[in-house]
């Protein structure tokens, strides 16, 4: 009898629940006595505030596309800019110097000449190996730079003599062999050191993270910052080789980046190795963005994506952390409201819901913009073109924001491209470091001219830059560098130019086994020694 008095009592309870008076609780009744009663009693308290609930501020739970609640965006908390002290005119020696320091140089240093000696012990050679320096070092990566700019089908081209369309002055600075040496032993990892071999960019790895942290002590974004996926160029056999049918550069290796929106200067990055244990990592959008954004937490950094990573639960998390985010947003993503019906051309509907902005814009197709900071009824403009006509169109602020700052990574791809080092290797490695070579040019070249230390254009910086590095280190038998003739129908006269002797070049230049001999004639008007006999052979050159 007891157990059915007990369930009686509970079906009355359950039975009250739903009848008119399922909110009173009485009096005299103990609450915390009886489990069920007090479950029905906290039922009944969120029953009572529901309607406030809604109104909340955070926990709305539909969109709404009218009485939208303003909001006021917090300004950026840090100061943009060089973080150093520069002088009022610089070279680029010296700002490039604070990102590849002394500490960098002598790594690499250190490394090339440990991984010569070990493969040199496990393979001998008959090759002759002398241990490279720091100023050789700076030496060949100067003029990898410079081959950026001036680009060549081989690196061979660039020792080559016997044509005046490839002289340069590349032989005076160092010899093809010695050059091509250290280009072989080039290294940045111990083989042998024991390393986490898990991680797939171990030969990379303090290299990047050195960089990284240079990056960001080096220069202060502005406030606005785009993420995108840059490509490094490599067609070779690699497991985490990726391929981007949309990008300029289709195969390669995949680097998430954030780069200041106005300039392009790369704040951090990330590079993709691919799938672990063989299946796509879940919400691979949403940790990436977080852990570019992790250094800026906190500082009201407004932070512009593409589609791939807009996501609710992205942009709350990132508000949480005290940062900003727009972009563009997929339609079948989970939580945005649902396209809205069929608009007119340039006609947009707005939705809200707590910090969450939604547009939806018709172009030539409907576009999705999801903010997590932006006015719901904040306007700005876009260009539009019809024919030869440009118009100004009206549309939400979200839009225009958009539109405006998501070109960060993209200037940065085009500016590198434009004199980066592409000669081949099938180390996938030395690619991401000469990739990043060009970033750190670039990086220096936007915070001197931030600074207002330098006035001149990209392609000048590289080119002074190239040019400090570069300190002559070839050996006394190198081949003379000649210089192209004056002009096409420019006369030749061979005459005693030099107080010293020197080698002849035509001697020097031929496939003879014997030794070239020295000189003091030449030609007057390419100064390049000569024998009086090998003079007529010289001007016959110089006419191909």
């Amino acid at each position: 009898m007891a157990d059915s008095s007990d369930g009686s009592d509970i079906d009355e309870v359950m039975e009250d629940d739903t009848g008119p008076d399922a909110n009173y609780i009485p009096d005299d009744l103990d609450v915390l006595a009886d489990r069920v009663v007090r479950e029905q009693w906290i039922l009944a308290m969120f029953r009572e505030e529901e309607e406030d609930m809604r109104d909340f501020v955070g926990f709305q739970e539909e969109w709404k596309t009218d009485n939208f609640h303003s909001r006021e965006k917090i300004p950026y908390l840090r100061e943009p800019g060089v973080k150093i002290e520069l002088p009022d005119v610089v070279t680029p020696i010296q700002v490039f110097s604070r990102v590849f320091t002394e500490e960098l140089w002598m790594q690499l240093v250190t490394e090339t000449n440990l991984y010569a000696e070990q493969s040199r012990s496990a393979t001998p050679s008959n090759s002759k190996w002398v241990p490279v320096t720091i100023v050789e070092m700076k030496t060949v990566i100067g003029l990898c730079l410079a081959m950026g700019i001036l680009d060549l089908p081989s690196r061979r081209d660039f020792w080559r003599q016997k044509k005046w369309l490839f002289r340069t002055t590349i032989p005076q600075a160092i010899s093809r062999d010695r050059f091509a040496i250290i280009w072989r032993y080039l290294h940045l990892q111990d083989n042998s050191k024991d390393v986490n071999r898990s991680d797939k960019l171990w030969k990379v790895r303090w290299y990047l993270d050195y960089l990284k942290d240079r990056f960001q002590e080096l220069y202060e974004v502005d406030g606005f910052v785009s993420v995108d996926e840059s490509m490094v160029k490599f067609k070779g056999r690699l497991a985490f080789r990726q391929y981007l049918p949309l990008k300029p550069t289709k195969w390669g290796i995949k680097v998430w980046v954030m780069a200041e929106s106005s300039t392009g200067y790369v704040s951090n990055f990330q590079v993709y190795t691919g799938r672990e244990g063989g299946s796509s990592e879940k919400g691979l959008a949403h940790r990436v963005v977080m852990d570019l954004a992790r250094p800026y937490i906190g500082s009201h950094l407004s932070i512009f994506m593409d589609n791939f990573y807009s996501g609710v639960p992205l942009f709350e998390d990132l508000k949480a952390h005290g940062l900003y985010a727009c972009g563009t947003v997929r339609s079948n993503r989970k939580g945005i409201p649902p396209k809205p019906p069929a608009m007119d051309r340039h006609q947009y509907q707005v939705s809200q819901k707590d910090d969450l902005t939604f547009c939806a814009w018709r172009d030539t197709k409907v576009v999705l913009v999801l903010s997590n900071y932006h006015e719901p009824m904040a306007e700005g403009t876009v260009r539009r073109r019809q024919g030869d006509i440009q118009t100004e169109l009206t549309v939400p602020a979200c839009l225009s924001d958009y539109q405006k700052h998501m070109k960060g990574v993209d200037l940065l791809d085009q500016m590198t491209s434009y004199y980066q080092f592409q000669h081949r290797s099938k180390k996938w490695w030395r690619r991401l470091f000469f990739f990043f070579l060009s970033v750190s040019c670039y990086n220096s070249y936007i915070a001197a001219r931030s600074a207002g230390a330098y006035k001149g254009g990209y392609k000048e910086w590289q080119e002074d830059l190239a040019q400090e590095l570069v300190t002559p280190v070839t050996a006394k038998s190198a081949p003379q560098c000649a210089a192209a003739p004056v002009a096409a129908s420019a006369e030749h006269d061979c005459e005693k130019i030099f107080h010293k002797r020197k080698i002849c070049r035509e001697c020097s230049l031929s496939k003879s086994e014997a030794r070239p001999g020295a000189t003091v004639y030449g030609c007057r008007q390419c100064n390049v020694p000569l024998h009086i006999q090998c003079f007529g052979k010289h001007y016959r050159s110089t006419r191909q």
